[in-house]
């Protein structure tokens, strides 16, 4: 029995059809494509670290199970760590799951997370092994923990080997699977968190369940352990580790550090190739010749040009003329700090986007309004509906920035 809109990774679609028709179930195929080039490009040990503790082992192994197939088919080897109140339970769960995946085809190892050294651990990567560690959240040398914390992925003895490996192995990419799936605020699912911004308030927030409150605090202890290691960290259901991995949107919560914005109010100190760059990738064609000798008021710059917002200023109020975020960047809630980082500072702000654009969802929950005015949809925020005809007017004859 397989969970609700999952394939059978054992079927005879399963090593190449099968996984990407299931990817496309969730997701835009560009998206797919991007990903796993992008996890790819690194050394298999460095892919992902996925944390499973007892509930999930014990009531959803086979959805475990299914995820790891399919990541298997695709040439990506995460590394897991099941965490339990004894040892001997974590390394049964851990031997099970060995036990499925051996039977449908794949690969696997488990072992004892404290005799795990991580060179065994990027062997066992490299040789498409999935390796399987037990640890147990009782304190080093006692049964089980005397006042054991409400939820086990707080575990200190968990977070210590999580800490290990990440810092070892050059962990990429941390997953905690947790039942309930991401954190919930009042009962609504946090789709990010802002480390820098939102950590302090949520770990005595009474919106979240004091086991949702612990996980905050164990993340955050994590991120500044591994510090200046950029690692994403996401707490996700067993059902939707792939919509997690694959999508710009996810399918939890993401935990990262805030972006660093700037501020630049001319091309002259900035690196023109970088943001070059960056413009090429986020839209997937290079900016015209023309395009910085045009004239502009600012530019919000996310760190490493990650993303840019570059805006003129008009008698009509500030003009968006380009927002782009790096591919990479675009799952990561680089785009929310960036925007509220330059809109905050422009009330009165239009912006035009073609309607094909995959960001037009986003505008539509960030603007006051928007016209279609083909091939464009202009949006705007703080402006009187007397004044929406001179702007649109205004952003449609603005010139093609992106080379066709």
């Amino acid at each position: 029995m397989h969970p609700p809109g999952v394939l059978d990774p054992t079927s005879a679609l399963a090593p190449a059809d099968a996984v990407l028709r299931f990817l496309e179930s969730v997701g835009r195929r560009s998206e797919l494509e991007f990903y796993v080039a992008l996890f790819r490009k690194d050394p298999r040990e460095q892919f992902a670290l996925i944390v499973v503790d007892d509930a999930v082992a014990r009531e959803a192994s086979e959805a475990v199970v299914l995820h790891l197939r399919f990541l298997h088919h695709l040439g990506l080897v995460p590394v897991v760590l099941f965490c339990a109140p004894r040892q001997r339970t974590a390394l049964a769960h851990a031997r099970r799951v060995e036990r499925a995946l051996i039977g449908s085809g794949a690969t696997a190892a488990s072992l004892p997370a404290r005799d795990a050294e991580a060179s065994r651990v990027a062997e066992l990567c490299r040789d498409r092994t999935v390796p399987l560690l037990a640890t147990s959240t009782a304190p080093s040398g006692r049964r089980v923990a005397a006042r054991p914390p409400h939820s086990e992925l707080a575990s200190a003895a968990v977070l210590e080997s999580v800490t290990r490996l990440v810092l070892r192995l050059g962990t990429r990419k941390l997953l905690f699977l947790h039942g309930p799936g991401g954190i919930l605020h009042g009962g609504a699912l946090l789709p990010i968190v802002n480390l820098t911004a939102d950590a302090a308030s949520l770990q005595v927030s009474p919106a979240l369940t004091s086991a949702d409150r612990e996980i905050v605090a164990s993340v955050q202890r994590v991120v500044e352990a591994v510090a200046p290691r950029r690692i994403l960290v996401s707490v996700t259901s067993p059902l939707n580790l792939l919509r997690e991995l694959f999508t710009t949107k996810g399918a939890g919560t993401l935990f990262r550090v805030g972006a660093v914005i700037t501020r630049a109010t001319g091309y002259d100190t900035l690196d023109l190739g970088r943001l070059t760059a960056l413009l090429t990738s986020a839209f997937g064609r290079p900016p015209s010749p023309s395009f910085f000798a045009r004239p502009m008021a600012e530019v919000h710059l996310a760190d490493g040009y990650r993303g840019a917002a570059i805006v003129v200023q008009t008698p009509l109020g500030t003009y968006l003329s380009k927002f782009a975020v790096d591919p990479e960047a675009q799952g990561e809630g680089i785009a929310r700090d960036l925007w509220g980082a330059f809109a905050s500072a422009h009330p009165r702000l239009f912006w035009r986007a073609r309607a094909q654009n995959p960001i037009v969802e986003w505008y539509t929950k960030l603007c006051d309004g928007f016209m279609r005015v083909d091939p464009w949809i202009v949006f705007w925020r703080g402006v009187e509906p007397a004044e929406v005809p001179a702007l649109v007017e205004y952003a449609r004859a603005q010139p093609v920035d992106i080379l066709p």
